[in-house]
């Protein structure tokens, strides 16, 4: 081992040291880790403004928290299972803390019991809790911790349900055999052994099953009857739940978000603490957990007003590299380093240190636009795995819908992939549409009952399961030999709408034949409109519930892809819908066959007299696809359209409009509660579909997800698709503290447009 001389550099020893599983558990964050990765680069978007010519011989870091004097503002988060890292696991890090002069808190899922961390010898621990659902066992805990000599509990209160760990449920993470959790030995509370469904990991089962998802503001109250330790409410990221907080008589309040591991897109720590420093307004001392690597770190934190900062990976990783010694190494680094910071920006004491001693990119007159360093970006691959049941086969576990791209690409044709996946031109829109999502994070509520949650919606009248919907795809054959068969099933199996395109292989009379569902015809107007009222009335025999006109496609784009590859049909295809009306067929040309087909047959001079023609032929409502500005907005209303989805045909029509989700806001407004707005491009998440719904969308339609699970798995890929967001639908209202969709309001989300609440953005 080579001389370490930064806590990162750790890191990478325990990455080699343990099991992958162990490590991946330690190491990853929720969903996309978008939140772990800001955890740390937001800290980078911070600088110094250093004094000069300032005395600095003598520099005091002492501190209290809570009365209790302290070395120094940094100590031990909470870190379940730490024996999973090295066998003397929570002792060695409770030896540590003391020899330092700090707090190490100590995890209700700990290895180690509160009666064996007391017994390591002196030091001042905290107990971080969770609510179970039965009462007494949490009385029972709580009053073990008071007998123990643990001076705090840091109450977890962001944590009603488990946050979606992918690389868990890959591994299908499981506590080893030879271990346990001590804290409940003997309380009847089931091990962290077994998996749940298959698409699962051992922790969430458990969480399911013993953590009480009706945790509220109340249940502060109540722990305050059972004892007189100070509690800290640890995991709030707002404004609206600090007040709340210290209303309810919280002694403390933690900034965290779980070290990313709960809800991904919420801000990073760091970016969160000043909100929730002044809306705390010196009442209570407010800390921070998350991200913190370095002494600048935590110069950082105390300049935006946090009284202290909790570490936590940084703990485990050294403590599974050199045990105790390592975990020992760590705190006198980061000791050092803070002294060092506080030295060079001219700070003899904590509270020489001020918001004048930093500029961030938030700070109008003085912001600075930072990169992202790539070189603070983690890397989740382990090097080995435990030895599990041969029944874990998880290679080839699908997690989230993203996955089914690369599945798609390796089985299609590329010519059709391409189809499927390309965009036009540069393709900037088409990246953008999923970009534009990250720039959108979560201001999460938390102490709210969720232990109901109703994702049910109606949508032109037609009752739903969720606001989730299937966009029209064309020629969905190609991809399976089902194709809009197998969909339409899905969509009917799952409760929602699907929506069908007017050059699908399967014609609206086959599509019905399927069985019930709720069905839209997704319509393009031709150039002979006898053609286009023929289409509407079957479509309407059929029992076809609205039409989905698109306006944004009088020409083709220019679908780079498609020309190169020469794209035409399949020949043995057909476009089922336009059969015996002597359209013809797509078929090869020097140039992109469906290029060619639009051209000859989609009618350049549709317009808005054309909307009303079509309320003249049908009943059906009418929705207007492909609208991006206000202006159009107005206009469809005026021309009686009964909703709107705003969309930009999947990025392969005008490169660089804006992504749909940066587009809806205005679209909303615009329409003023007229009619429902809908959101469709870029959906690739539970928590891309909360986004829209608090940006005011009636709910989304998603496309390239279903054909590429389509082509991979056929009708189970579809549904899998679907109940895959759904879920993650339902975790993110249960982690943002909305049980309706009523709840969902615009201030459960910043974007980097809020003035009020700037947040530093790449």
């Amino acid at each position: 081992m080579g001389e370490i001389t930064n806590v990162t550099e750790y890191e990478a020893i325990a990455k080699e040291k343990l099991p992958k599983m162990v490590y991946d558990y330690y190491a990853s964050g929720a969903e996309d880790q978008w939140t772990l990765k800001e955890n740390r680069n937001a800290f980078s978007k911070i600088l110094f403004r250093p004094r000069i010519l300032i005395d600095v011989s003598k520099i005091d870091m002492a501190t209290t928290v809570l009365g209790f004097k302290i070395s120094m503002p940094i100590m031990i988060a909470p870190t379940a299972m730490q024996k999973m890292a090295h066998p003397e696991g929570e002792y060695a890090t409770a030896r540590a803390a003391s020899a330092a002069g700090t707090i190490m808190t100590l995890s209700s899922w700990a290895t180690s019991s509160v009666e064996e961390v007391a017994s390591t010898g002196p030091g001042i621990r905290f107990f971080q809790l969770y609510v179970y659902k039965d009462r007494h066992v949490v009385a029972q805990l709580v009053r073990r911790a008071e007998r123990a000599g643990f001076k705090a509990i840091a109450l977890t209160v962001d944590t009603p349900r488990l946050g979606r760990r992918e690389a868990d449920i890959k591994n299908r993470f499981v506590l080893p055999p030879f271990l346990n959790l001590k804290n409940f030995e003997g309380l009847d509370l089931g091990k962290m052994d077994q998996v749940g469904d298959a698409n699962d990991s051992g922790l969430a089962s458990y969480v399911a099953g013993q953590i009480d998802r009706s945790l509220s503001w109340k249940d502060v109250k109540w722990l305050q009857s059972i004892t007189s330790l100070p509690i800290l409410v640890k995991g709030v990221l707002t404004a609206e739940d600090t007040r709340l907080a210290v209303q309810n008589g919280a002694a403390g309040i933690i900034v965290s978000n779980h070290g990313a591991r709960q809800l991904d897109y919420v801000p990073a720590t760091i970016m969160a603490l000043e909100e929730v420093v002044k809306a705390a307004q010196g009442r209570v001392p407010v800390f921070l957990d998350g991200g913190v690597r370095r002494g600048t770190d935590v110069f950082k934190a105390l300049a935006l007003g946090a009284s202290g900062i909790f570490i936590g990976r940084p703990v485990v990783f050294s403590l599974a590299a050199e045990g105790e010694a390592g975990v020992r190494k760590v705190l006198q680094m980061l000791r050092d380093e803070f002294e060092l910071t506080m030295a060079l920006s001219g700070c003899r004491s904590l509270k020489e240190i001020t918001r004048d001693h930093i500029v961030t990119n938030w700070d109008p007159p003085r912001a600075i636009a930072r990169p992202f360093p790539q070189e603070l970006a983690f890397s989740f691959e382990g090097l080995y795995c435990f030895l599990l049941p041969s029944s874990y086969s998880f290679l080839m576990e699908i997690t989230n819908v993203t996955e089914y791209e690369a599945i798609a690409k390796e089985k299609l044709p590329k010519m059709i992939y391409d189809y499927y996946a390309s965009g036009a031109e540069d393709q900037w829109t088409l990246k953008e549409n999923r970009n534009a999502f990250s720039r959108i994070l979560f201001r999460p509520r938390v102490l709210i009952d969720v232990s109901k949650i109703y994702m049910a919606t109606t949508v032109l009248g037609f009752k739903i399961s969720m606001p989730i919907m299937i966009a029209p795809t064309a020629m969905q054959k190609m991809a399976h030999p089902e194709g809009e068969y197998a969909i339409a099933r899905a969509a009917s199996a799952a409760g929602t709408v699907m929506t069908l395109s007017s050059f699908a292989t399967s014609s609206v009379e086959e599509v019905a034949s399927t069985g019930p569902g709720i069905r839209f015809f997704q319509l393009y107007v031709l150039k002979d409109r006898n053609v286009v009222a023929q289409l509407v009335r079957r479509a309407e025999r059929a029992g076809f519930k609205a039409i989905a006109l698109t306006v944004d496609t009088p020409i083709l784009g220019r679908r780079e892809a498609d020309i190169k590859n020469r794209f035409s049909l399949p020949p043995f295809l057909t476009l089922k819908n336009f059969e015996g009306l002597d359209l013809g067929k797509i078929d090869q040309t020097n140039d992109s066959g469906l290029a060619s087909y639009v051209f000859n047959q989609i009618d350049r001079s549709l317009n808005w007299k054309d909307v009303k023609w079509l309320q003249t032929i049908t009943t059906l409502p009418i929705l207007l696809k492909g609208i991006l500005t206000a202006e159009d907005t107005r206009l469809a209303i005026q021309n009686g359209a009964s909703g709107i989805i705003v969309s930009n045909h999947g990025a392969r029509q005008l490169d660089y409009v804006p992504a749909t989700i940066m587009a809806l806001e205005e679209v909303v407004k615009a329409a003023q509660g007229r009619v429902p707005v809908f959101l469709d491009g870029g959906v690739r998440r539970g928590t891309d579909v909360f986004k829209a719904l608090a940006l005011g969308a009636s709910g989304i339609f998603i496309g390239r997800p279903v054909v590429y699970a389509l082509a991979a798995e056929g009708e189970a890929g579809v549904r899998k698709v679907l109940q895959m967001l759904h879920d993650e639908l339902e975790l993110t209202m249960a982690l943002s503290g909305c049980r309706t969709l009523n709840e969902i309001t615009r201030n459960h989300i910043m974007t980097d447009w809020d003035p009020a609440r700037a947040v530093a953005r790449l």
